[in-house]
């Protein structure tokens, strides 16, 4: 049966590094959206394009080496196949290394769905002198091959003609055979045929459903049949005694061998030549003693791309707000308002698309550089440099790029996550990034600083504060992982692509719908955010605002008890909740509550020593609500989400305390 246009669905299958995002972005175009798949927080990415006379809906599946459960974004892969299998398979393959690839294809091509290989970087394959036999792959995989350049274009035709060809004529696809020893292809066999006994209604051919259920330890998560699951587990027991390993490490090496022989028939026996421009260019960012220097120069100049193109047209579209602002204020319609219905409008919700609006330059730039490194190959260097650092707490590299860059802004920082290789990384970093000193913590502490110390020990306290941050992040992580907060480490691989120049159209596209991604998921939360925080220091209506008659008032005094034996008093309590919104409003908190900014009316009532616990714990406490509005969007979680503002808090609470506790213990005042 030919399906209808409305429920064609083409699932993009392929490992990392293949290009399957770039083909992904050359078939969809601008036609695309993000979210997470049900349940865990790996992005799930949907896209649209038109094939003759049909709508395709193209699912961008995680890049995956195998359908073996063993990552999340494995089990993502494996769920999907079996759970909701799409109406054809695209399958994407290195034209350069076929054999990293194949092992994926054959599982692929064994489910009996229609499916369709490309293989992808030919015009590269050919200037390496290496061109492979697509005849051969098809022959043997049983499904039309084409080759590709999602990069060019260059064979995009012919795909979209063998994609509507299969569409047009599906008929009976011929799984390839891969050898397996006796024993192991005895179960296949056996374990099939029960399948086909018990009739169990699925389009995954029966030989491709016995190989999951083999592989799988829960296959009664999906499988509905007691039965066969049990025969499944009896063969897979039987099996692992006689063989002394385990099933999916069996079923891997059946699958690679098979790959071994498929490739040397489709290369001709010709080894892929080793290219020249990465071995000259990894001397010197491999280097074992430059590498790391060139990495945090690298890292720097990211900085100031980001920071420094990023803070200008921040602090514009601040004063275009301003001026906006004092514009609406005067005119009829709002000044005819209640002096709380304007201020409601003009600080609570008017602010708050303010600071919505004014993340919008740091996130582009923040993606834009990190899709130029990422494309042009150097991320997979920069995570191998920083591994060992990163692999105490159980995170690869890349998690290392993250953390930094939370040290600019913690909202592209943990945006910036979905870039890992597994969830434990992914919600590890996330929690890990909010302890980093971000730029406007530190306009706090420059403020702070400025009054309360000398201009000789002023800068060591920022530096103190810098190296505290970093101490926190490994405390943290350990903590952590203790916990098994983002589960258990899961293995990863570390693929080292050869260097190439990044596609202006794929950075684009991926600058513009992480942009749209943040409006539509952390706008709302961000908003919601700014006005609570207004109504804690606006309401009741006849109370001074932010003063101790406020409900903000209120909630301090009430936390005073908690917050004493910091040497924090209830006022600057009232500060830290102008801080949720961004912590440089807590300069602006502290004027309010204090009728200025006149340094004296800060020492009046503040010591050196306070100062220096308040601003230990605004480097700890809960990080801002673009922040969590972040965690909350990548996470789709509330425990994790909760689990950040909670550990924040605890944190800071301790290391305040201890801090101030011990210096009036040792008679400092």
């Amino acid at each position: 049966m030919v399906p209808t246009p409305e429920s064609l669905t083409i699932a993009l299958g392929a490992i990392p590094n293949s290009g399957k995002t770039t083909l992904f972005n050359r078939l969809t175009g601008a036609s695309q959206s993000t979210g997470n798949w049900p349940g865990v927080s790996v992005e799930k990415k949907s896209g649209s394009f038109v094939l003759g006379e049909y709508s395709i809906t193209l699912i961008d599946l995680p890049g995956t080496y195998a359908l073996s459960p063993a990552t999340k974004e494995e089990q993502v892969v494996h769920d999907y196949f079996l759970q909701s299998p799409p109406d054809i398979i695209l399958n994407v393959v290195d034209a350069r290394n076929l054999y990293r690839g194949l092992g994926l294809t054959l599982q692929l091509a064994l489910s009996g769905l229609p499916m369709v290989v490309c293989v992808n970087m030919i015009d590269e394959a050919r200037r390496q002198g290496v061109v492979p036999d697509v005849k051969v792959l098809s022959q043997h995989l049983g499904v039309p091959v084409i080759e590709i350049s999602a990069k060019t274009g260059e064979g995009i035709p012919e795909l979209r003609a063998a994609l509507y060809e299969v569409i047009k004529h599906p008929g009976k696809t011929r799984p390839p055979h891969m050898s397996c020893p006796p024993l192991i292809e005895k179960a296949f066999v056996e374990l099939a045929e029960n399948i086909t006994r018990a009739e169990i209604a699925s389009r995954l051919d029966p030989t491709f459903l016995a190989m999951r259920l083999l592989e799988d330890d829960r296959p009664q998560q999906w499988l509905q049949n007691d039965q066969v699951t049990t025969i499944a587990r009896r063969l897979r027991q039987q099996l692992e005694q006689t063989l002394k390993t385990s099933m999916p490490v069996a079923c891997a090496d059946c699958r690679f061998n098979a790959a071994r022989g498929l490739t040397l028939e489709a290369m001709h026996r010709q080894p892929v030549p080793e290219d020249p421009l990465s071995k000259t260019l990894d001397r010197i960012f491999l280097h074992r003693w430059v590498g790391l220097p060139i990495f945090f120069l690298l890292m720097l100049l990211l900085f100031q791309g980001v920071y420094g193109l990023g803070t200008p047209l921040q602090e514009l579209l601040a004063s275009v707000f301003d001026l906006a602002g004092s514009w609406l204020a005067q005119i009829k319609p709002v000044t005819a308002l209640p002096v709380w219905l304007q201020s409601f409008l003009l600080e609570g919700l008017w602010q708050g698309m303010a600071v919505v609006t004014s993340f919008i330059p740091l996130i582009a730039l923040f993606f834009i550089f990190m899709s130029l490194i990422e494309d042009s190959g150097y991320m997979a260097r920069a995570a191998f440099l920083m591994d060992r650092l990163m692999h105490c707490l159980g995170l690869d590299g890349k998690a290392f790029i993250s953390i930094l860059l939370g040290y600019g802004c913690n909202v592209p920082a943990v945006m910036g996550t979905r870039i890992l290789s597994s969830n434990y990384s992914r919600v590890m970093t996330m929690l890990l990034i909010p302890f980093t000193l971000c730029t406007a913590r530190l306009q706090i502490f420059i403020f702070l600083t400025a009054i309360f110390f000398s201009p000789a020990a002023a800068p060591w306290i920022i530096f103190l504060l810098y190296g505290f941050s970093f101490f926190a992040v490994i405390s943290m992580g350990l903590v952590l992982k203790l916990f098994n907060i983002g589960g258990r480490p899961e293995p990863f691989i570390m693929e080292i692509p050869p260097y190439r120049l990044p596609l202006v159209r794929s950075v684009g596209f991926r600058a513009w719908h992480e942009l749209k991604d943040f409006l539509s998921r952390a706008a709302t939360f961000i908003m919601v955010g700014v006005m609570l925080v207004w109504f804690l220091i606006h309401m009741p209506i006849d109370a001074q605002p932010a003063s101790d008659a406020s409900w903000a008032g209120h909630l301090g005094q009430a936390f005073a008890p908690v917050f004493e034996p910091l040497g924090i008093g209830w006022q600057e309590t009232v500060a830290l909740i102008f801080g949720f919104i961004a912590k440089e409003i807590v300069i602006g908190g502290l004027a309010v509550i204090y009728g200025g900014t006149d340094p004296a009316l800060l020492t009046g009532h503040i010591s050196a020593l306070q100062a220096m616990s308040f601003m230990l714990f605004c480097l700890l406490y809960t990080p801002c609500v673009a922040t969590i509005a972040a965690i909350w969007a990548e996470s789709r979680s509330i425990k994790i989400t909760a689990i950040s503002l909670g550990s924040g808090l605890v944190f800071a609470w301790i290391t305040s305390f201890v801090f101030y506790q011990a210096a009036l213990f040792l008679g400092f005042h």
